[in-house]
């Protein structure tokens, strides 16, 4: 045959037909259909900068059929923070990937139904909030359910393009150009480098201020100057969003975190659960309450050069009673404590580390925060601030009820310039506090308070004393009707600032922003100047309206308005309790409401002529919902610890987050004369 007279068709033909004549026998061998594909998956990394292991992770269609379905085996994360989910072809597009353990709570997004690596990241739930129409992505779910069209491919691909160009310089100190919602991130995780030392760095703050509408702060965590100042980039989210103004500043790569930050973390809680879980007798000498009476090597392992009597934090060593206590006193038949959910907040001019982490003991959740130091063998360790004096500012929000007062209830947010009035401060006759804005206020000891109130002083240098460390930087009644301003009604005790701050004032304040304190041991001589940082700012009354708080039972406030009494000059108060000679409170904590870990009783007392002012208080557990306050104090109680005979002002409920704020339902027996 010629096959060179043949067609290029023809001789295709011919190749097709000898190819298929291979093979013997003498005939064709079908060829199998491949099947076509009926699941897709969702696949990725769930992280914090630490993996985020152990999160139960669901996937929500447009349809509200969520995968695993209710009834099925959760999926959960790996400890490398791994998660894989299979989902039928025939889901709906688009959806919500949600991560949920314990006090963590992440989203993410996937446009469409197929194969796809999706990461679950406060990057992600910053892009998912940006895709939200109310800015809150823990709404998302339900919002695409109402309206799919929120989410798509180009939307979702624009609002990550904003979210990098907003990080992009942290990223490039970092050397790190992963995308952050379908990047393979899963290695960098494991090695505690690049896009997971990006997570370790980013703060990001989403703050519901109303059911349709977010206040959102990106900053860096890095090492600062004492005094220097974070710089924020804020911007809203939901109805009315705006697109933020700029983009991170630069930042040095020597300023962050070392990699591998989260892991060396984790073993710092891990080394401090063990020593808990230690018999007493093995971890302290017997009827040892000193640093130098801790035994264990175990023990001995959490503190920097294996040395407890190099700690030292705001006053407080090592000690029963003193830090680290419960090494000492807590014997075998109470239950363990376990440490987890440990974060890095930021890095000292000294270099040492701030984080953040939980306590877990049975029922009861507490949220401690710790100063560590990297020692030769590369193991981080506790140090303490080395602070000489005690001290904290932490942003505090009020709810003031006032049991005998019709439409006098009201809201205050601000911060707690708090100095407690123990032994490492008994030589301080003042401390002045200057605010991130330079702004600068008076502390002084008071005979009978548990801690150093503010003091007014006016243009002429007069002092006027208060029963607070709390200043309130804006306030508003409950009653939405009454736009007149609180202070006007309730200013006697209390300490307002000068100037009311809007909603956009409180906003631009930094997360992590740094008050200076001095203490003065005279009038004119400065003994210590130390600064404390903030985790969080201060909410905006709008954001701390969206805050459900615990309340007082009916019960409670019945017997409390049946015993209260009117003073010489009209005032109403409670009378100190004779017998029993306890306060009992009684409280409800609502669905998603804060639960208190400490109740107080604010009150008055004339002792050998001298008036007096106090505030007693009792630690409570986070799952109880009765307490009791004992008198405590030289000064208004008697030698057997009873109260001496005085009038009680209110009483609070006091709570606390995960991020350090602060929560207050005061309930108030005095009257006041609404504007």
């Amino acid at each position: 045959m010629n096959y060179a007279s043949l067609s290029k068709a023809a001789a295709g033909v011919l190749l097709v037909a000898m190819l298929s004549a291979c093979g013997g026998g003498g005939g064709s061998t079908p060829v199998a259909a491949v099947p076509a594909p009926t699941t897709f998956t969702v696949a990725g990394t769930a992280a914090t900068g630490a993996a985020l292991d152990g999160a139960t992770i669901t996937i929500t269609g447009s349809d509200g059929t969520t995968y695993p379905a209710a009834g099925d085996p959760p999926v959960l994360t790996g400890t490398d923070g791994s998660y894989t989910v299979t989902l039928p072809l025939t889901a709906k597009p688009p959806f919500v990937v949600s991560a949920l353990r314990n006090d963590i709570s992440l989203v993410s997004v996937v446009p469409e139904a197929k194969d796809t690596t999706t990461n679950i990241t406060p990057v992600t739930n910053l892009i998912a909030s940006r895709l939200s129409s109310s800015g809150d992505p823990s709404k998302l779910a339900a919002e695409i359910q109402a309206d799919p069209s929120l989410i798509d491919l180009a939307k979702v691909t624009a609002k990550v393009a904003e979210v990098v160009a907003l990080i992009q310089p942290l990223m490039d100190a970092i050397g790190d150009s992963t995308d952050p919602l379908n990047g393979n991130i899963q290695a960098a995780v494991q090695a505690g480098t690049g896009a997971d030392k990006l997570l370790d760095s980013l703060a990001i703050s989403i703050t519901p201020s109303s059911d349709k509408t977010v206040n959102i702060e990106v900053s860096v965590k890095q090492k600062l100057a004492e005094g220097e100042q974070p710089t924020v980039v804020a911007f809203s989210g939901g109805t009315g969003a705006t697109a933020p103004a700029a983009a991170l500043p630069t930042v040095a790569a020597t300023d962050l975190v070392p990699s591998g930050n989260a892991a060396l973390i984790d073993d710092f809680l891990k080394r401090m659960t063990a020593c808990y879980a230690l018999p007493q007798a093995e971890r302290v000498k017997p009827g040892g309450n000193a640093a130098a009476d801790i035994i264990a090597p175990t023990c001995l392992d959490i503190f920097s050069g294996q040395d407890p009597t190099k700690f030292l934090s705001s006053g407080s060593v090592v000690g029963n009673p003193g830090a680290y206590a419960a090494i000492f006193f807590m014997t075998d038949d109470h239950a363990r404590p376990t440490f987890d959910l440990g974060s890095y907040e930021f890095t000292r001019g000294d270099g040492d580390l701030v984080i953040a982490f939980r306590g877990t003991s049975g029922a009861d959740l507490t949220y401690y925060t710790g100063v560590l130091r990297q020692d030769a063998d590369g193991k981080l360790r506790s140090i303490g601030n080395q602070y000489k004096y005690n001290g904290a500012v932490n942003a505090y929000h009020q709810l003031r009820t006032f049991i005998n007062e019709t439409g006098a209830d009201y809201y205050s947010t601000g911060y707690n310039l708090y100095v407690s009035q123990t032994a490492d401060v008994a030589t301080v006759v003042k401390v002045v506090v200057t605010s991130p804005k330079g702004n600068t206020f008076l502390l002084r000891p008071l005979t009978g308070s548990a801690y150093f109130p503010m003091i007014k002083v006016d243009s002429a240098g007069k002092e006027t004393q208060t029963a607070t460390s709390f200043l309130r930087l804006e306030r508003a009644y409950v009653d939405s009707a009454n736009s007149a301003d609180p202070q006007d009604a309730d200013a006697t005790n209390n300490f307002f600032s000068k100037t009311r701050y809007a909603d956009a004032d409180i906003v631009a304040i930094p997360k992590q922003a740094r008050w200076k304190f001095d203490y003065y041991s005279s009038e004119t001589t400065i003994d210590a100047t130390q600064y404390f940082t903030t985790r969080s700012r201060a909410m905006t009354i709008p954001e701390m309206q969206t805050q459900s708080l615990a309340t007082l039972t009916a019960d409670t406030i019945t017997g409390m308005k049946n015993n209260t009494k009117v003073n010489a000059s009209g005032g109403l108060y409670w009378p100190t309790p004779v017998s029993p000679d306890l306060i009992n409170l009684s409280w409800e904590v609502p669905a998603g409401a804060l639960a208190p870990t400490q109740i107080q009783a604010f009150g008055g007392a004339t002792v050998k002529g001298v008036s007096i002012k106090f505030n007693d208080s009792a630690a409570v557990a986070s799952s109880a919902t009765t307490g009791t306050i004992a008198c405590s104090g030289a000064d208004h109680c008697t030698a057997d610890g009873h109260f001496l005979p005085g009038g009680i002002g209110g009483v609070h409920l006091w709570a606390t987050t995960p991020a350090g704020q602060q929560f207050a339902h005061y309930y108030s027996v005095s009257n006041i004369v609404i504007p």
